[in-house]
């Protein structure tokens, strides 16, 4: 047998945990191969038997040995000798799934039956004989015990997993698994937990088949049932089934259903049992990071029809500018009281300590300062007056905007009117700026999206922990315009000209916060203060190099250019150091694990031999006594790193 599909294995014979070795030629069948390691353990012919693989080179395993799957064996592994599913199948469940109630067959049944739903092969056996109907008339027609719905549960959830196949939906399983989320005990929640990942597992099948269940799902399925696992003390072990089937269920539904359950969703005792039960009590997964993260999009969908209507700016039947664009007479009358980075928000009880601007008291600066020297200089005026008014022109805001300026103004007065002022004076002005941090703000949480992001984990805990009085959206922006203006002062720009690139820094330092996920405007205010346009730029080396880095692991020509240069590029190398041992080179002298004296090594012409000189100091070689050759021929063997014992010398 060719030595390349021969892989050497152990296999622990059936009842035992003895082991022998044995060489797996796999040009064999599964049969050949089964009939030949019974013979070596001792055990008869027969088709009982079957494999298991136990155990690879890394990691210890259960799954039973197809066809396919023999192929795959490597050297190394370990097998064991098993009853295959056929015998279990035809020997052990099928006989007693229905049998008589407190009888051992019976629990010796579902016992097996658990053990081997979720093994691939199984279920590709249920599939392809079509025994999975018996296993399902069973859950659907007869009374279980616990155990024995657990059992079926997990393999009709597998079946579902199982790639191209589509359950006979003329078997009524939606009944029963809904019953079982409805009507949940203490005990249920591993059933429970099953009884979640099917319904999920419904919602998400492309087949129109299943459109009618689907609709009994949503229909009777209410979030009040769900939520109640979230808050539970004994529901914490389907906090994720919960979201994914909620997150399932909106994203299935239109118009008006979708938008009642968002907002049932975005209830406040909701958003906190999330925050408190899921994200602050638990160390969460990947996955539940996304389901999170798509929930939360969902939430701030709410604000899309308000981002994408638009406010004329003249329109005074909503507002007056004036209420938020400052006069030349009211700046001249600011300059005097102005002081950036006090804290002044009028706090709301559940913040009582937040100060939004923790700055000291010394960084003042006042309008005579801001507007002194080249930072607004006649010259400016003359030649970037007719490019800004055509790029940053702005005659409406969205409805979202105007909210979000009233909630900076009520909340944060002075850095507000500090915000007034500046837009005034370095222009382009506080509706434009104010739009453009909006659209900054939404594009970064995804708001306005069709779909969210399907590999997405960037969820803020804050969505989930902060009330009615104080929504994140309107919050983070009335920071980000306070950003804005330090970022301003620490890029120290005055022009209008440079106004693109202070916004791309402040995107950058949003970006950057909101991956931190502070989970309260506290941390949020005290990252901003953190993230300066120093580390910006640092973050943005760092991806250079980065991006440097995976162009020379990844790009598929600089991958191909190595490959045809390594060979050449090794003779090189070789050829190198050969030269540079016909030079010679000094080295310690190692004598009784001391060192103090040195030796000249130098390879022949001929490159056969190598001579050992004594010399006096490492510096002086001029004077040298041969003490030996070495022929290259005889050497066997090099240490080199730490394995030589003479490394720490």
């Amino acid at each position: 047998m060719a030595l390349l599909n021969v892989a050497k294995i152990s296999v622990e014979k059936h009842d035992s945990k003895e082991q022998f070795l044995y060489d797996l030629d796999k040009n064999k069948s599964l049969c050949e191969v089964v009939r030949d390691i019974c013979k070596k353990s001792g055990l008869p012919e027969s088709p009982v038997y079957g494999l298991k693989l136990i155990q690879t080179k890394d990691i210890s395993v259960s799954k039973y040995i197809s066809e396919d799957s023999l192929k795959d064996v490597q050297h190394m592994d370990c097998l064991k000798i098993v009853f295959s599913i056929d015998y279990l199948l035809a020997k052990r469940i099928l006989p007693y799934i229905d049998g008589e109630d407190d009888s051992l067959e019976k629990d010796i049944c579902f016992e097996d039956l658990r053990k081997l739903a979720t093994d691939q092969v199984f279920i590709e056996k249920l599939v392809e004989t079509e025994m999975y109907r018996d296993l399902v008339n069973v859950y659907e027609q007869k009374q279980l015990k616990h155990n024995e719905t657990k059992a079926l549960l997990i393999t009709i959830y597998n079946l579902f997993k199982h790639k191209g196949f589509v359950i006979d939906t003329s078997q009524d399983i939606l009944t029963k698994t809904i019953g079982i989320v409805q009507n949940s005990t203490e005990n249920d929640m591993e059933n429970v937990k099953y009884a979640l990942s099917i319904l999920y597992k419904i919602l998400t099948q492309k087949d129109r088949v299943f459109i009618p269940w689907k609709e009994q799902i949503i229909e009777e399925i209410s979030l009040n049932i769900l939520t109640q696992f979230i808050w539970n003390e004994r529901g914490k072990t389907v906090q994720y089934e919960v979201i994914s089937l909620v997150n399932a269920m909106i994203r299935l539904c239109k118009g008006e259903k979708k938008l009642q359950l968002i907002k049932e969703m975005n209830y406040k005792q909701n958003r906190d049992s999330i925050y408190k039960y899921i994200i602050e009590n638990s160390n969460l997964d990947q996955k539940m990071e996304h389901e999170l993260y798509v929930l939360q999009t969902y939430l701030l969908s709410l604000y899309r029809e308000a981002l994408e209507t638009d406010i004329n700016l003249n329109d005074n039947n909503l507002f007056n500018r004036e209420d938020f664009e400052l006069s030349a007479d009211d700046v001249k009358r600011l300059t005097i009281l102005m002081d950036f980075g006090e804290a002044d928000r009028c706090l709301y009880a559940a913040h009582s300590t937040e100060s939004i601007l923790p700055i000291s008291p010394t960084e003042r600066v006042s309008i005579a300062s801001i507007v002194s020297g080249k930072s607004f200089s006649s010259s400016y005026r003359s030649s970037g007056r007719s490019n800004m008014d055509q790029e940053f022109q702005c005659g409406t805001i969205s409805y979202l905007t105007l909210e979000a300026l009233r909630h900076y103004q009520k909340n944060f007065s002075k850095t507000f009117h500090q915000s007034q002022v500046e837009e005034k004076v370095y222009e382009p002005g506080i509706f434009v700026t104010s739009e453009r941090i909006m659209k900054m703000v939404a594009k970064l949480l995804h708001i306005g999206v069709d779909s969210p992001d399907p590999k997405s984990t960037m969820y803020q805990p804050i969505v989930f922990n902060c009330s009615s009085k104080a929504p994140f959206l309107l919050e983070l922006f009335s920071r980000s315009m306070w950003l804005l203006s330090r970022t301003r002062r620490e890029m120290k720009v005055s022009t209008i000209t440079d106004y693109p690139k202070v916004m791309q820094v402040l995107e950058k330092q949003l970006q950057m916060v909101l991956s931190r996920r502070p989970k309260d405007f506290e941390r949020l205010t005290a990252y901003m203060t953190e993230i300066t346009f120093e580390e910006v730029l640092a973050k943005w080396q760092e991806e250079k190099d980065q991006e440097f880095v995976d162009l020379q692991n990844n790009n598929a020509s600089i991958i191909e250019l190595k490959e045809s240069l390594s060979k050449e590029n090794e003779q090189y190398v070789i050829h190198q150091r050969i030269n540079v041992l016909k030079v010679g080179q000094v080295f310690p002298k190692v004598t009784e694990k001391k060192t103090g004296k040195y030796i000249f090594v130098q390879l022949s012409r001929n490159e056969k031999e190598l001579f050992i000189f004594d010399i006096k100091n490492s510096k002086y070689t001029e004077q040298m006594s041969l003490q030996d050759k070495i022929s290259i021929g005889d050497i066997t063997h090099i240490a080199t790193g730490l394995n030589c014992k003479h490394v720490r010398l």
